[in-house]
């Protein structure tokens, strides 16, 4: 972990060659100072479960007035440390403006989204879920598919994990369980409009073997984009994993040999549109009674 400066002993360089500046409060907190677009001196300040948030201050450092908004850390243990450092490198450090108290508003946002973790009781069952896309996305793109990175989730409320194009889908389905027995949304795999794909996945989950926090390392290193690294980053932050704790352990070259792509037309399901005024369908499908595509034939499909 690096060092960061007290505020008081930030020097008259760093405060005017610097948009953005990582630092501690003089209780130790891990804080940023951001330069403010406006000259506003009254401060709002207001604060959310893990950040304290001073909007629109004015602060007197060595003789320099300074316009700024401030954001502390509420926790200071490793882990929050770490995930200090994240925000930092991959939000805060490439800002090249001064953001108005509107903009801040926007940006606690999405840093309280970082901060959130997966209730305890549902995150072995989440870890599942994201490791069955992140062994997707990587043996896609090491199958040839090099564009997958740029496809997963753009949007993570999108009806499908992957999105080829406007016409080409990809959903990602994961269990633990020895069944290849998944649930579905009823419009996820019943479509006219779109071909949609599904990649099945199946872990044993074990002692030793790879991790959660070693595939999401991986996956992290096909990409070079700081948005994309940092979308990965907030998701390996939900299911609650970092170097220390480092989540699902599973057989990775089983897991491979079990890989699966379908159809979502050749499943088993309701073949009929929902009637109307009924929505929230979700039914549980046994892929194994339908034939499987090899990889091959997806990428060329798809490519």
């Amino acid at each position: 972990m690096r060092e960061y400066k007290y505020i008081s002993s930030l020097s008259k360089d760093e405060i005017n060659s610097n948009i953005v500046i990582a630092c501690k409060d003089e209780k130790g907190n891990n804080t940023i100072l951001i330069k403010n677009s406006e000259n506003k001196m009254t401060t709002f300040p207001f604060a959310t479960d893990n950040l304290m948030i001073q909007r629109d201050a004015l602060l007197d450092l060595n003789g320099e007035n300074i316009y700024c908004h401030i954001i502390t850390a509420l926790k200071n243990d490793i882990f929050a440390t770490e995930q200090f450092e994240i925000i930092y490198e991959y939000i805060f450090k490439k800002m090249t403006a001064p953001i108005s108290g509107a903009e801040l508003v926007n940006l606690i946002n999405s840093l309280e989204e970082f901060f959130k973790i997966t209730p305890e009781k549902d995150q072995v069952q989440f870890q599942v879920g994201v490791a069955g896309e992140l062994l997707t996305v990587k043996m896609l793109y090491e199958s040839g598919y090099q564009d997958i990175i740029y496809k997963y989730h753009k949007d993570f409320f999108s009806k499908h994990d992957i999105e080829i194009n406007d016409k080409t889908r990809i959903e990602i389905k994961s269990t633990a369980k020895s069944k290849r027995i998944h649930k579905f949304g009823h419009d996820q795999i019943y479509r006219k409009d779109v071909n949609v794909y599904v990649a099945s996945v199946l872990f044993e989950l074990s002692q030793e073997g790879k991790t959660l926090y070693e595939l999401f390392n991986d996956v992290i290193a096909l990409y070079s984009d700081p948005d994309n690294i940092f979308g990965l980053k907030k998701m390996m932050k939900r299911c609650g994993i970092n170097e220390d704790k480092q989540g699902i352990v599973f057989a990775e070259l089983k897991a491979i040999s079990d890989f699966r792509v379908f159809r979502a037309e050749d499943l088993p399901k309701i073949e009929m549109e929902a009637p109307r005024g009924v929505t929230n369908i979700y039914y549980d499908v046994d892929c194994s009674l339908a034939e499987p595509i090899e990889i091959d034939t997806l990428l060329s499909e798809i490519s």
